[in-house]
């Protein structure tokens, strides 16, 4: 198949990335900086076609469609892995900083599955993962911002799931709790030890790994998932249950 992975450079997103070539797909990568993957990109350069993209500039997400080398074969898959987490309180927050989180975590999503739907791009029965968060259904103190724009994708993912389910496309999103990403490590990094064990013990079963996520992000995508969309999958360790 061939399926577009945004975010692919780091996280849930290369661990997705080298479990899509393992199973023979054509990866269409997006990402800001392929520096720190470029020899396995290399390695694998008959499965992946790269384009280094920043989702900040939604305007030109029109032109990357235009960009991609289809040749005969059409796309049958968008994985959305790329966002962004901050913690502020609201105090701290203005229109601008609030717009710059949704542009990545919600508008881009958009943008991306209104070129991704049409028909000269994507094939009929095709599949959408988006990457929520647990937090898009809990709240915490400083995540206004992230807690509401992730929130605002899985109203996204339900509404699209209808509209498109005309050609058979099915839209659904995975719901992490914390996963130990490049990105959880750059946040732990400015808490002291009890904030992280508080954080650590929310989830009964530890903390995750990339590789507790991609399973359900391979099956969504996947023929096996085909009578599935507009659902929402909770994978946090038994943090939503606590």
């Amino acid at each position: 198949m061939n399926i577009i992975l945004t975010g692919a450079t780091s996280g849930i997103g290369f661990e997705t990335l080298k479990q899509l070539v393992e199973n023979g797909h054509t990866v269409f990568a997006i990402g800001r900086d392929f520096s720190k993957i470029d020899a396995y990109i290399e390695d694998n350069k008959n499965h992946i076609i790269k384009y280094v993209f920043d989702f900040k500039n939604i305007q030109d997400i029109e032109d990357l469609f235009s960009k991609f080398e289809l040749a005969k074969d059409k796309l049958d898959g968008l994985i959305h892995c790329a966002g962004i987490e901050e913690t502020l309180p609201l105090t701290l927050y203005t229109p601008d900083k609030i717009k710059q989180i949704y542009d990545i975590n919600v508008f881009a999503g958009i943008e991306l599955l209104r070129h991704f739907t049409k028909k000269k791009y994507s094939n009929e029965g095709s599949s959408v993962v988006f990457m929520s968060s647990v937090m898009g259904i809990l709240g915490q103190p400083g995540k206004i911002g992230y807690c509401s724009s992730k929130a605002a994708v899985l109203g996204m993912v339900k509404a699209s799931a209808l509209e498109f389910s005309k050609r058979k496309i099915r839209v659904n999103a995975v719901l992490p709790g914390v996963v130990n990403t490049p990105m959880t490590q750059n946040l732990f990094a400015q808490l002291d030890e009890g904030n992280i064990k508080q954080i650590t013990d929310m989830h009964p079963l530890g903390l995750g790994e990339v590789e507790d996520i991609v399973p359900m992000i391979l099956f969504l995508i996947s023929k096996d998932s085909k009578w599935i969309t507009g659902q929402s999958f909770i994978i946090d360790g038994g943090y939503s249950v606590k």
